[in-house]
């Protein structure tokens, strides 16, 4: 049996958790390298982009462009309207909820 990693870029709206409800001290900026979790215990990485401004403030919530990191813990087929978290290691600052898959891509794993 083949083993495949899966990778995806989707559009979502993020919201980030406010200080004061356990979320980040700090906005995050373009590139932002959190961790993701889509109802699972596994945890993949990714990159947030936001392509409709610089920075997003702990308490708002803003479009954005996620790349999903190839994984072979990721849930196969993520559709429009999946929600997710968003990790800063074990501490969830935020959540989403996939707006469009933009790419969706598998690698098979060699042994």
């Amino acid at each position: 049996m083949t083993t495949f990693l899966k990778s995806y870029n989707f559009t979502a709206i993020l919201s980030l958790f406010s200080t004061e409800n356990g979320g980040r001290k700090k906005p995050v900026y373009d590139n932002f390298r959190p961790s993701f979790s889509f109802n699972s215990v596994n945890h993949v990485s990714g990159e947030i982009s936001f392509p409709e401004q610089d920075e997003v403030l702990p308490g708002s919530t803003a479009k954005a462009v996620v790349k999903i990191l190839p994984s072979k813990h990721i849930r196969q087929h993520l559709k429009s309207g999946d929600s997710f978290t968003i990790l800063e290691g074990s501490k969830i600052i935020g959540s989403g909820v996939i707006q469009q898959i933009d790419q969706e891509n598998r690698f098979p794993v060699v042994q």
